[in-house]
């Protein structure tokens, strides 16, 4: 399998500690040298988990030569604010987005508060704003807060239709999942690109416990082959990699062209993982003093 089959992006978080900054740098370091389509930083709620998000956006940019994503919700804030933090990010020289919705904080007693009625308004004010590259969030096993899998199709292509470029998947382990809801989306007339979401499996009881919040699919059999494994590190992270591999592999095969990968601000499977699909590390060339 050779690099130009497949591109490849990279999700982060921002982190809370110094180790785990130190991680994220780590992180970004080694899988920049694949020379990824972006890096995306998700988003925090209003406050000190927000602002912690933009400043790592902020610093990637500053720091990292790969293209730098942004995520942005509209939760717990008001239009205003979003759009300023747009700016910030655009004046920073950020021009791609993640757009969502988000989760706003619950209050007792109050109904959750976000700037814009859904992502699809967001969508559309980022692009009354400035000419963003923008992405946004797709459910192959439809959003826990659909009414029905037509209902979150139809909401996808309005989020398109209003102005997004792609949409990038809620993670998955089923590649037939990902066909199904590929060729739904095509017969409601939805033609932009559908990058699929990727989780390497660094644990499988945390992914298992994640996964039955978020409405993801873990295949039974899975629980059962880790446990085999017991405590042998090696073992189980060989698994994590063949079965990750196995899955692009056949997305590959139906044609998809771009993987999106959610790290962890974790270096080791992303990159075993992109360089099994093809992917090669590119060495900066250091010149020789004169």
């Amino acid at each position: 399998m050779t690099a130009s089959r497949v591109s490849f992006s990279y999700e982060f978080f921002p982190p809370r500690t110094p180790q785990m900054e130190h991680r994220l740098w780590r992180a970004s370091g080694q899988l920049e040298r694949l020379q990824p389509v972006f890096f995306s930083m998700t988003y925090g709620a209003l406050g000190s988990a927000q602002q912690g998000s933009i400043d790592s956006a902020l610093a990637l940019q500053r720091e990292s030569p790969v293209t730098i994503a942004a995520h942005l919700t509209c939760a717990d804030a008001t239009a205003a604010e979003v759009l300023a933090v747009a700016r910030k990010f655009r004046d920073a020289g950020i021009r791609r987005l993640v757009a969502l919705r988000g989760d706003a904080v619950s209050v007792a007693g109050a109904d959750p508060v976000y700037a814009f009625a859904s992502a699809v308004e967001l969508v559309s004010a980022l692009r009354e704003l400035d000419d963003f590259d923008i992405s946004v969030a797709a459910y192959p096993e439809v959003h826990p807060q659909a009414k029905s899998e037509i209902a979150d199709l139809q909401h996808l292509r309005r989020k398109l239709d209003a102005g997004a470029q792609r949409a990038i998947t809620q993670y998955f382990f089923d590649a037939d999942c990902y066909l199904r809801f590929r060729d739904r989306a095509a017969a409601i007339g939805i033609d932009k690109p559908l990058v699929p979401g990727i989780l390497p499996i660094h644990n499988i009881d945390r992914v298992i416990a994640f996964s039955q919040r978020c409405g993801a699919s873990v295949p039974r059999h899975y629980a059962d082959r880790f446990a085999r494994l017991g405590a042998n590190e090696a073992a189980r992270y060989q698994l994590a990699l063949e079965l990750a591999v196995a899955l692009c592999e056949r997305l590959i095969d139906e044609g998809v062209d771009q993987i999106h990968l959610y790290t962890l601000n974790q270096t080791d499977l992303c990159l075993d993982i992109s360089l099994a699909l093809g992917a090669s590390i590119n060495t900066p060339r250091i010149c020789p003093a004169a």
